[in-house]
């Protein structure tokens, strides 16, 4: 990264006439580390590693932290992300660690009824990776069932304040380069470990179309919005408001299956919401033991791809396909396990606890003010399968 950017001949959207890879906020911090690294030469770039591998070490234990907090009576759970196997794979990849250590500390926040100061840590999470605008989304669809919105509007409130402190200097100073990241965003070809991607493989391989750049773009916002609306529609419907983390991590998890860009460091943004949306080992090892299955799969593709084709310690590209759909599929089937937990809670965990919703705040134990009725169908369902008894599952 720090050779391949040229981190050290320039300073990520504040230089004339660059550009960045990455968010803002994640210039600033690539940018500021690159100065800060000792030594020179190749040793300066061994630097830039172990400086930000210290500041993502330190981010861990803050997600970590955040997460036990959060979980208020459960605080163990917050073992799920101190001793995550995927995270030693994929931590140290990228700066999504800052993200999500960010969106720790505003659900905490949230938590304990600070939502203005909540609503300006997620503002500063968006400008590291814009995943972070969901849990606002998760705040207001439960504002809308609640019908309660003072705590949302402080917390947009905020956010934009925040998002403005990084942008407006960008903006002002090489407004260029935002321009160019977006435009980028739209341009590129799907990441390798995207389902576009895995798509276009295949098609190659069997001579079909393929998908280009600006097609997947429109594929994945298409894809997301009826991921939003379904999400929406059951936040709405159930029974029993969803709780806010149930509701993160589903929005999350539909952002990072249709995203153009997946990356295995994504799995970073999703393991705490899934330790306080779901804290179960077995579904969480499960689905880590897939990640990072996809995750070797994909370096030993690449290995494959960037060494002309030689296939010694490589695979073909049918096996890396399937390591992307198994992804895909663990993911999704986590998501299931999610929203059974929601249409019934007596799956769910925390609740049987005997608490509400400890990441709600202000919204927690609020009356319902806006709900909307399930299909017939639904309503047979959830009657004669409202979940396991407490003492069942204690």
């Amino acid at each position: 990264m720090y050779k391949d950017k040229g981190l050290a001949t320039f300073f990520p959207y504040f230089s004339p006439n660059t550009t960045f890879d990455y968010p803002p906020l994640t210039g600033i911090i690539a940018g500021i580390t690159a100065r800060l690294a000792p030594g020179t030469g190749t040793g300066r770039q061994l630097g830039f590693f172990d400086l930000n591998a210290v500041l993502i070490v330190i981010m861990w234990m803050v997600t970590v932290v955040a997460t036990a907090r959060s979980a208020r009576r459960r605080p163990w759970d917050a073992a799920i992300v101190a001793a995550s196997p995927v995270l030693l794979f994929t931590a140290f990849t990228s700066w999504d660690l800052w993200a999500a250590a960010l969106v720790a500390v505003g659900m905490l926040l949230f938590a304990r009824r600070r939502t203005f100061a909540a609503g300006g840590v997620l503002g500063l999470a968006v400008c590291v990776q814009p995943y972070a605008l969901l849990i606002l989304l998760a705040v207001l669809l439960l504002s809308l069932r609640c019908g309660r919105w003072l705590a949302l509007t402080e917390s947009v409130i905020a956010a934009a304040v925040a998002w403005l402190v990084i942008m407006l200097p960008v903006l002002v100073l090489n407004p260029a380069s935002w321009g160019t990241y977006l435009g980028n965003g739209l341009r590129d070809k799907p990441s390798e470990s995207s389902i576009y991607q895995a798509y276009n493989l295949v098609a190659q391989r069997l001579g079909a179309a393929t998908a280009g750049p600006v097609m997947t773009s429109v594929t994945a916002l298409a894809l997301l919005t009826l991921a939003v609306i379904s999400i929406a529609w059951l936040s709405l419907a159930a029974r029993r408001r969803p709780r806010l983390a149930q509701l993160a991590f589903l929005l999350v998890a539909a952002y990072s299956l249709t995203d153009k860009h997946a990356a295995p460091q994504h799995t970073v943004w999703l393991l705490p919401l899934l330790a306080l949306a779901r804290p179960k080992w077995r579904t969480v090892l499960g689905w880590q033991a897939v990640q990072i299955l996809g995750f070797l799969a994909l370096l030993l593709f690449l290995g494959r791809e960037l060494g002309d084709g030689n296939a010694q310690h490589a695979i073909d590209m049918p096996y890396f396909a399937l390591a992307v759909l198994l992804q895909s599929v663990a993911t999704v089937a986590v998501m299931a396990l999610v929203v059974r937990d929601i249409l019934s809670p007596g799956y769910d965990v925390v609740r049987r606890a005997g608490t509400d919703d400890p990441q709600a705040g202000v919204l927690e134990y609020a009356p319902d003010r806006l709900t909307v009725g399930f299909p017939w169908t639904a309503r047979v369902m959830l009657s004669g399968a409202a979940g396991p008894k407490s003492s069942q599952h204690a």
